[in-house]
């Protein structure tokens, strides 16, 4: 079956559901330069992670999800929090089996967000994030 969309484009859409997200709405590789923007943004890494004897594969995306940010001593403490939840709406999502529509879908996992970049007033939070799914032979 031939899916509609980029496999990122479904994992945006799947992002965009958390509540956490103030405006909700999260682009693809680029970030505003505003606060309580978004973006997910591809890493390159190898896609396949293991081979199956039938052909078929395990595979992976990584990518971070960034936060254009407020950044002051006590806008960093929220920040810091906003990135914490974030990642246990991630883990909750993967234990409930609540996973973007791709063919395949396995997991979604990952890990601490931390600081990229600063500016006076605002800072560029990311949270990388591993998407793992299986494509059939």
């Amino acid at each position: 079956m031939e899916e509609q969309k980029s496999k990122i484009e479904y994992i945006k859409d799947f992002i965009e559901k958390c509540p956490l997200l103030k405006k909700g709405k999260v682009n693809v590789d680029y970030i505003k330069d505003k606060p309580q923007s978004y973006s997910i943004d591809e890493t390159p890494v190898e896609t396949i992670l293991d081979r199956f004897t039938d052909g078929g594969t395990r595979r992976q995306i990584q990518f971070d999800f960034s936060i254009q940010a407020n950044f002051s001593i006590l806008e960093n403490i929220k920040n810091s929090k906003f990135c914490d939840d974030f990642l246990e709406w991630i883990e909750e999502q993967d234990k409930k089996r609540i996973l973007p529509k791709i063919n395949g879908a396995e997991e979604i996992k990952g890990n601490r967000g931390t600081i990229l970049q600063t500016t006076e007033t605002t800072a560029i939070y990311v949270i990388p994030l591993q998407f793992i799914y299986i494509k059939e032979a």
